[in-house]
């Protein structure tokens, strides 16, 4: 992708804006660690968008939603939105304050329209949401500590606090959008949570 104005998104603020076009990757698999030949390197050398720390995409609403994990003028993440309808890419979300976002990684989008955003920061860790009018909160936190007795009955080591493990993953069920999974990356537990969610702030 590649920005008519600016090739460096990792600076924008909510609500930066420019006109996407796309570039040729001549060998899209050129089997090598050479960054000059690496389809990243290829991109770049036509132009392409910086994006910091890509980790999340999600297609929904009819746009591409991608998270840059430490995007943004303080670095604690940015959700940027691309209209295919358009050719538009847009930061939709830059974090002003730890409080509000710290590290946003996996993406989705609810029933309704909102944006669930999985944290990967430090500290206490939590899905947030993000409604379509730029809204911004934590809905689920990490509270995730197993007893001693779970810890020993499965070969693990520790004190069982993993509250600052991250959330990863978080997907709605397609027939009716009713639950909501989510996983807390280490130990590895998914959780089923329901709604309605199509009453709600997402």
């Amino acid at each position: 992708m590649k920005l008519d104005n600016s090739a460096d998104t990792r600076q924008w603020v909510t609500g930066q804006t420019d006109t996407a076009t796309w570039v040729v990757v001549d060998d899209p698999d050129p089997q090598t660690n050479d960054y000059a030949v690496s389809t990243r390197g290829q991109a770049a050398a036509k132009g392409a968008a910086l994006i910091t720390r890509g980790e999340g995409a999600w297609y929904g609403n009819g746009v591409v939603y991608i998270v840059a994990s430490n995007g943004g003028p303080l670095r604690l993440g940015q959700v940027f939105a691309y209209d295919p309808a358009t050719s538009r890419f847009t930061c939709v979300f830059a974090s002003t304050s730890a409080d509000l976002l710290a590290a946003p990684d996996n993406v989705c989008v609810s029933p309704r329209g909102g944006i669930v955003l999985c944290e990967d920061g430090s500290g206490l860790e939590y899905m947030h949401g993000l409604t379509p009018d730029g809204s911004i909160f934590r809905f689920a936190q990490n509270n995730v500590v197993l007893p001693p007795h779970v810890m020993a009955a499965r070969g693990y080591s520790g004190t069982g606090d993993y509250t600052g493990s991250e959330w990863a993953g978080a997907t709605f069920e397609p027939k009716n959008g009713n639950w909501l999974f989510a996983n807390i990356q280490s130990p590895g537990i998914t959780f089923a949570i329901t709604g309605p969610w199509r009453k709600g702030a997402l």
